[in-house]
């Protein structure tokens, strides 16, 4: 039978018949190796043991022992995959070891974002968006009446080092007592600083005066803003005293208590029954703000109230109109009423 490569694929894939089997098990014992052409490690690999007899099998034993057996193949391959199975052990340990001290990414991310995230200052505000004060109670347990438009924001670690708070507009401090951390409340480019007080500060946008009124305790009020007029200035007032800073001339005034008392009664006008034009003659007056309106249609209304004159002036004139049926319009002079 004739050895041929159609003979020799068919026994590599386990489709000779028994004949053919013991003819290319003698011609295997014979040769030292194989064309490369006709089977791959691999394939050598996946084919199945030939069936062989118990005394052909004593035969292949006994050349074997005496040294007769050729070094075919498949020992050299036995050789190259044991060889390969240590440098895959090693690689393997190697690359678990590296693994281990290696970071998991996700891992990593997270922390990364975490840490991210813990330096992201977060930030809380109250904007009072009504004609009555807002009560708003800080970490701290002080106290803040914000007025109608006004808004305070503070970080929300408020506690942890100074206790800041920013303002716009007007509000009424109510501060915890707290050596440790001291209260700083800006507005208008001023700080006002207290450790346990009760105080009013009054920074309305737009407005040229910055005012801060002293009920109880004490508070030191500096410049911080140097790029305005204000010359640069720190003063410690005491109970009923009000400081005046007047942005546009850059003067800072200390009233006396005394005489803050009927400052304090100059900023609000008392109307009983009083006629719409007369109000608004007086808001003009004080705000320095032209209100246009009809005194046709306006001389047969009137008013009833306190107005608080260090509420923003839209506020008030939405105030007074309400009852009335009447409605402001902001104009490039000042304000209209309209019907």
């Amino acid at each position: 039978m004739n050895i041929t490569d159609t003979l020799l694929d068919k026994y590599f894939k386990g489709q000779c018949t028994p004949e053919e089997q013991n003819v290319i098990n003698s011609f295997l014992c014979e040769v030292d190796q194989l064309p490369d052409h006709l089977v791959t490690q691999e394939e050598w690999d996946g084919v199945e043991d030939a069936v062989l007899s118990e005394e052909k099998t004593d035969q292949l034993f006994a050349k074997i022992k005496g040294g007769a057996f050729p070094k075919v193949r498949r020992m050299q391959w036995v050789r190259n995959v044991a060889a390969a199975a240590v440098i895959m052990t090693i690689l393997s340990v190697g690359y678990f070891m590296f693994m281990k001290a290696r970071p998991n990414a996700k891992i990593a991310q997270n922390e990364t974002r975490q840490k991210e995230k813990a330096n992201v200052t977060s930030w809380k505000s109250t904007y009072n968006y009504g004609n009555k004060h807002v009560a708003v109670v800080l970490p701290d347990s002080s106290e803040v009446k914000v007025q109608p438009g006004a808004e305070i924001s503070y970080k929300g670690d408020f506690s942890k080092e100074k206790r800041e708070v920013y303002l716009k507009g007007s509000a009424y401090f109510k501060v915890s007592a707290d050596q440790q951390h001291p209260f700083i409340v800006y507005a208008g480019g001023v700080s006002t600083t207290v450790l346990g007080t009760t105080f009013t500060v009054t920074a309305i946008e737009g407005d040229h005066t910055v005012s801060i009124k002293l009920h109880t305790g004490k508070v030191l009020v500096e410049n911080i803003i140097s790029e305005t007029a204000i010359p640069s200035f720190n003063k410690i007032l005491s109970p009923g005293e009000i400081l005046l800073v007047n942005k546009t001339t850059g003067t800072v005034k200390v009233v006396p208590a005394q005489s803050a008392m009927l400052l304090a009664d100059s900023l609000t006008i008392d109307c009983k029954q009083m006629s719409l034009p007369a109000v608004f003659d007086k808001l003009e007056r004080h705000f320095k703000v032209k209100i246009s309106y009809d005194t046709t249609v306006l001389r047969t209304m009137y008013f009833t109230g306190t107005l608080d004159l260090q509420i923003p002036l839209e506020q008030i004139l939405k105030d007074v109109t309400a009852v009335n049926k009447l409605t402001p319009v902001k104009t490039n002079e000042g304000f209209l009423i309209k019907e």
